[in-house]
């Protein structure tokens, strides 16, 4: 358990780095980090170029609003006592919370760095097992329209109690260029769900919409200027 809240507290001071959102002891905490482990300098670089290619907050589709996390209630205007640097003490348990929107982009651009890095994000291949649509936790694969001549895309679908995941495969988009994944509901309504940078070699990443799948009527993937590149029609629950 301790190594995963590592794990964890390590996300997000690089997502919170990344996105220019971190206070005076989370950046002495971040600096300690740095110098304990090297490859942390090379993913916040990497993470910095994912969140500075992603389009503004506000253009465009609307942004996702994360699931409910389950966290001890801690109160906002506490007083944090000690170094801030994690395990330190009492200090370690009061965090300061974050906007939705920048948490979301930080979580979606490490999703693609760890993929880019090989940080085992998982495929369509060594995902979950595939199950009707709307079978929570099953794996729906989708039929993607509208590709791009050279684009190779897979996508499916996975039903959550808090929304809906996305799973993608693609190759072949231009290298650098930004794109966002957007889940459209029955009535209009419309859920980010990431983004992600065209590689070199195939993107293959997770992203998760706070959009049930039974509300979901279609995926779609747009590129910076909100060009429609492939679509993905789903069928009812």
């Amino acid at each position: 358990m301790a190594e995963q809240e590592h794990e964890d507290r390590r996300a997000e001071l690089l997502g919170g780095a990344a996105t220019g959102d971190l206070d005076a002891a989370e950046r002495a905490e971040l600096e300690a980090l740095l110098a304990e482990d090297p490859s942390a300098a090379a993913e916040l670089e990497d993470l910095g170029a994912v969140v500075a290619a992603l389009p503004p907050r506000g253009s465009g589709w609307q942004e996702p609003v994360p699931p409910p996390r389950r966290t001890s209630a801690v109160a906002e205007d506490a007083p944090a006592s000690g170094s801030g640097v994690a395990g330190d003490g009492p200090a370690d348990a009061v965090r300061r919370r974050r906007p939705p929107w920048a948490v979301a982009a930080a979580a979606a651009a490490l999703v693609v760095v760890g993929a880019g890095v090989g940080a085992g994000v998982a495929s369509l291949e060594d995902g979950p097992p595939e199950g009707p649509p709307g079978t929570l936790g099953a794996l729906e694969q989708v039929a993607v329209v509208g590709e791009p001549a050279g684009v190779d895309a897979d996508l499916a679908v996975v039903a959550h109690t808090w929304g809906t995941e996305t799973v993608l495969d693609v190759a072949g988009l231009p290298v650098g260029g930004a794109y966002r994944v957007v889940l459209v509901g029955e009535d209009g309504a419309e859920a980010g769900s990431g983004s992600f940078l065209g590689s070199e070699g195939p993107v293959e990443c997770r992203l998760n919409a706070a959009l049930l799948r039974e509300d979901v009527d279609r995926l779609v993937v747009l590129d910076a200027a909100d060009a429609v590149v492939m679509t993905a029609d789903l069928p009812p629950v």
